[in-house]
């Protein structure tokens, strides 16, 4: 479970690292193919982490089976520093040739992120536990985990190799059709040019091929409810759900489509047409495809109609009194929100009010289980947080404001809330609450250890990654004094307020 939760921290922050701080345009690199084959990976880990999630729960007696031999026979930890390595290997790039040269760069971005991408994987793999253990395990469950996860890595090639089979003439020109009337509908002065299934808006055309028409979306979910069809095949109704839900599932896909050619045309138009091609296109469909399959995938596990036994009655507490989702799901939450406005706005701090939005919802539905962890905080928390915000303020560089227009009021408002309070929270649950807690074991290796590798994860999300870094280790160390979380985040919230009244008093926005 830690190392599964760590994997989508760390696609969340390799996401918003190169697609969205530093963008590889492929056009510029001198091998146009290998640089689209490694921004597949993002897709393809995406589709890989769904995977291995459904099959983990549609399957909790693989599960249980693999948690208990890793508890009594864990990995070697020279694999967790591999793991490490790779890590620093895959950001690297950033700080060696600069956000805006790496397109220039490419060749050696390309081996340090081949190279880190292997390490990160292999050791994430045997620090769980050893070879042997996973061959053990793995064959009792007759191999379906490294079958379901070959699958996952395949999911965007299946989809092109699907493809043939929903390239009608037909679903092409109702596509057109449609998304030239949700435009109109809209308001908008839309521009087209049938012979070519060309359309535009204020002088951003696009056209709409055969593999815009919603064919990839259609191949996803067909995979997707393949793939849960084939764990539940002795207990799932297959008429039913193949004919039934099936089809349902294919026409809200194809909506979906729709609605996400009518928006990119809108960002191409009102925002920016590198943005809407180079931003919103290149990870909003999957990210939308992927979600609307996970979505569907749970209806079917819920539905009794299409299940022949009665559906197990849910004991256990209510998810909202869950800690460990609580330390867990709002951080996902963060991360996806700022993946989300980046695809939406060319400069994603215009949008930071939809993420505080998103943030605050998901910490007011985990607030029973905030609130069992919550214990008044020592008065050191406050001094450390002082500290570490006059540090902060003292060493910032010179920055110009993040975003092209003076700052609204609603701006202001929720990026002060976000800075000094949500943000606080979340982050505090997820690398002391969550990864330092779990990681740590009684004994100097594992604690210097799990506060070094918290701290530097902690450290990747903020620009400066030195200062960021360091005060994480200053808040795992606080975390360490109590082992209590409300320790780190009342020094989180106190380093913030300080930093973010300087720069309201300075309308230095760039400091937070």
């Amino acid at each position: 479970m830690t190392m599964a939760a760590l994997a989508v921290a760390e696609l969340l922050l390799v996401i918003l690292a190169y697609q969205v701080m530093a963008s590889i345009e492929c056009r510029q690199t001198e091998i146009e193919a290998a640089c689209r084959a490694l921004r597949s990976m993002t897709a393809r880990g995406l589709a890989v982490l769904t995977v291995m999630a459904l099959y983990f729960w549609l399957r909790p007696h693989a599960y249980r089976a693999l948690t208990d031999r890793t508890a009594d026979q864990p990995g070697h930890r020279m694999w967790l520093l591999g793991h490490l390595l790779g890590l620093a290997l895959i950001f690297s790039p950033l700080p060696l040739f600069g956000a805006a040269e790496i397109s220039r760069a490419f060749t050696p971005t390309l081996i340090l992120l081949t190279t880190g991408g292997v390490l990160t994987a292999a050791g994430a793999v045997f620090w769980v536990t050893s070879a042997s253990t996973w061959r053990n395990w793995m064959r009792n469950d007759s191999y379906l985990l490294p079958l379901a996860l070959l699958i996952g890595f395949l999911v965007p090639d299946l989809a092109d190799l699907m493809r043939p089979l929903w390239e009608w003439s037909t679903l092409s020109s109702l596509t057109f059709f449609l998304v030239f009337l949700v435009l109109t509908l809209s308001g908008f002065d839309v521009g087209v040019h049938p012979p070519t299934y060309e359309i535009g808006v204020e002088g951003f055309w696009v056209q709409i091929a055969s593999q815009c028409s919603g064919v990839e979306g259609i191949a996803l979910i067909t995979i997707f409810m393949g793939f849960y069809a084939t764990l539940m095949r002795l207990d799932l109704r297959q008429k039913r759900f193949w004919l039934i839900l099936f089809p349902l599932a294919v026409l809200a896909s194809w909506l979906f489509n729709i609605l996400r050619i009518a928006i990119l045309i809108v960002i191409g138009a009102r925002v920016s047409p590198e943005h809407a091609l180079n931003g919103f296109h290149s990870y909003a469909g999957w990210l939308m495809f992927t979600a609307l399959a996970l979505g569907i995938v749970l209806i079917a596990h819920r539905a009794q109609w299409l299940h022949r036994a009665p559906l197990p009655k849910h004991t256990t507490a209510p998810l909202r009194e869950d800690s460990l989702a609580a330390k867990i799901v709002p951080f996902i939450v963060m991360m996806m929100s700022g993946v989300f406005v980046s695809a939406f706005w060319p400069e994603p701090d215009a949008g930071y009010p939809i993420r505080a939005a998103l943030m605050a919802l998901a910490l007011l539905f985990f607030f029973p289980a905030l609130c069992l962890v919550w214990r008044k905080p020592s008065l050191e928390s406050v001094a450390v947080g002082l500290v570490i915000g006059v540090a902060w303020i003292i060493t910032a560089p010179t920055q110009n404001l993040p975003i092209t227009e003076t700052p609204t009021v609603v701006w202001i408002a929720t990026r002060l809330l976000g800075t000094i309070l949500l943000v606080p929270i979340i982050e505090e649950l997820f690398f002391r609450g969550y990864v330092l807690r779990r990681l740590h074991r009684d004994n100097v290796l594992w604690t210097v250890a799990a506060v070094a590798i918290s701290s530097l994860l902690f450290g990747l999300m903020h620009d400066r990654l030195f200062a960021g870094t360091l005060a994480g280790v200053a808040f795992g160390l606080l975390y360490l004094r109590r082992s209590e979380t409300s320790d780190a985040i009342a020094a989180h919230v106190i380093a913030n307020a300080t930093i973010a009244i300087v720069a309201l008093l300075t309308a230095k926005w760039a400091l937070i």
